[in-house]
């Protein structure tokens, strides 16, 4: 494994970009954590360059053809986590059918509006992906879900979900009509979730945490979805919102097979 002990090193330079400005390399992705990486690595991502501080023990042996140790301080400089582990990655993109492909099939879409909190988002995918959902639609205006944080709060569904992102909400209501999914979104005034069967094939809109979902959206939607709430509580977070949600459709659709 070759090694790093200098900032003005090339190849250290163009991972500082990639880390930390992703929006300029879209089709890369950063990856930190041992369990992370062979996740990524199980789901078929291809590496393109592997760093290990020179103070900790390298675990992924299968990737010291791509390896570079540095230093302690030159890695402190490339992770994003106040207690970084043993390793970091840069990947390619998870690649997935088009999404018109997917959706021949499909019964379960999310679709995320506006959301900001990458940790929001990453929950949501990791939710998306235990409870059968085919997949995430992340609209223009939010969070990359490829962002380190969201990937990280994931927890490996990144890999292994179709999501799509930068997606215009006038082309996306076409195809929805077109393959004939039922819209509904999730709003306070809308009917209980306990008392509502879903349809067959669903695309389930969650809003920005502050605003929830756009009103030009709600009304293109089919209907209105609500969760019940005892005491003077006002709004969940809008990961938990989906995962309850999530659930009562795993549950209708004999999805959640373990107690």
């Amino acid at each position: 494994m070759k090694i790093i002990e200098s900032k003005q090193n090339p190849i250290f330079k163009k991972a500082l970009k990639i880390i930390h400005d992703r929006n300029k390399f879209p089709d890369l992705i950063v990856v930190e954590g041992a369990k992370l990486i062979r996740e990524a690595l199980q789901a078929g991502l291809k590496p393109h360059t592997f760093f290990c501080s020179k103070k900790k023990d390298n675990s992924l042996k299968e990737l010291e053809n791509l390896g570079f140790e540095v230093t302690p301080a030159l890695f402190r400089e490339l992770t994003t986590v106040t207690s970084p582990d043993e390793g970091i990655c840069v990947f390619a993109r998870p690649a997935f059918k088009a999404l018109d492909k997917v959706l021949i099939s499909a019964k379960l879409l999310v679709i995320i509006d506006r959301l900001q909190d990458p940790g929001n988002i990453g929950t949501i995918l990791r939710t998306c992906e235990a409870m059968g959902a085919n997949a995430a639609i992340i609209l223009k205006g939010s969070c990359s879900h490829l962002n380190h944080k969201a990937i990280r709060a994931a927890m490996g569904s990144t890999f292994r979900l179709p999501a799509y992102d930068q997606i215009d909400i006038e082309n996306l209501f076409e195809l929805l009509q077109k393959f004939e999914f039922t819209t509904i979104c999730a709003d306070m005034s809308g009917q209980k979730l306990t008392q509502f069967s879903f349809p067959d094939r669903t695309a389930l809109f969650l809003g920005n945490e502050g605003q929830g979902v756009a009103e030009k959206i709600k009304k293109v939607c089919s209907m209105k979805l609500a969760i019940p709430m005892c005491g003077q509580v006002e709004s969940l977070n809008v990961a938990t919102s989906a995962a309850i949600c999530l659930y009562e459709w795993a549950k209708q659709h004999q999805k959640v097979l373990k107690a």
